[in-house]
């Protein structure tokens, strides 16, 4: 399906190109922009009005300025989109661009509102606007589906640690049933208490990993006892966090006189 979407010209600003962004990355319909006069009148031609028409009905009409909910037309559609419960930090970031477009708190420098601001070209009536607006929209989806696959990996994340078990049978060590780069988020929370190592076998490099957990996420400092150098170990961080062995026996011995 095709939807006609019109917002306004010349300069843009980071709700309508989010709001852009949202409705090509969660649904699967053709978004075609138009981007019109501010004092066009006759929006019949469009299925979906975004940021002008000063009209808001949750449905076709998305002018925020006639919303006195504090949210912007990014945040306007993220709502009649439906995914802000299963997006937290999507949530969070459509908040920063509300609070900055409806003059709750100013976005900082470097901030996502000003770096989409960033993408206004000198003249603003001319084509090559249009073409900096659609290069904004393309950075706004690269930021929106990495935050979007984060959190779904995330999710996977946490059905990996409940199927994972524990090496050697060292209630002290988990042996992840696949590997996943999130780990750290549950290990040591309430799925996995008091775990001092993680260890996986990694079929693409023909080897095995451990690695020693944080106290909590985010930190430097173990949870464990930092990893010794050893002969017998293909590679051994000189932090001690991370050691790699070349086969599940090797591992097994070196993590037995680690005295984990």
């Amino acid at each position: 399906m095709t939807l006609n979407i019109a917002t306004h010209n010349k300069i843009f600003h980071a709700d309508e190109v989010t709001a852009v962004a949202l409705l090509r990355l969660f649904t699967e319909d053709e978004i075609i922009v138009h981007r019109i006069d501010h004092d066009t009148e006759d929006f019949s031609p469009y299925d979906m009005v975004i940021d002008i028409s000063k009209k808001f009905d949750g449905d076709k009409y998305f002018d925020h300025h006639q919303n006195k909910g504090g949210k912007s037309s990014a945040g306007l559609i993220w709502e009649y989109l439906g995914f802000e419960e299963d997006y937290p930090k999507i949530s969070k970031l459509i908040r920063l661009v509300d609070d900055n477009d409806v003059g709750i708190q100013r976005a900082k420098p470097f901030e996502y509102s000003n770096l989409i601001k960033c993408f206004n070209c000198s003249k603003i009536n001319s084509p090559e606007q249009d073409i900096q607006f659609e290069k904004a929209v393309d950075f706004a989806m690269t930021v929106l589906n990495s935050m979007a696959e984060f959190a779904e990996s995330l999710h996977a994340a946490k059905d990996i640690i409940r199927d994972s078990f524990m090496f050697d049978d060292n209630p002290r060590i988990l042996e992840l049933s696949e590997f996943t780069p999130h780990w750290a988020t549950y290990v040591n929370a309430k799925l996995t208490p008091n775990i001092k190592a993680v260890v996986w076998e990694d079929k693409e490099d023909n080897n095995w990993k451990v690695r020693i957990p944080a106290v909590r996420s985010g930190s430097f400092e173990l949870h464990g006892k930092a990893l010794l150098a050893d002969d017998t170990m293909k590679f051994v961080h000189s932090s001690g966090h991370f050691a790699i062995a070349n086969d599940e026996k090797s591992m097994i011995e070196y993590l037995i006189k680690q005295k984990i």
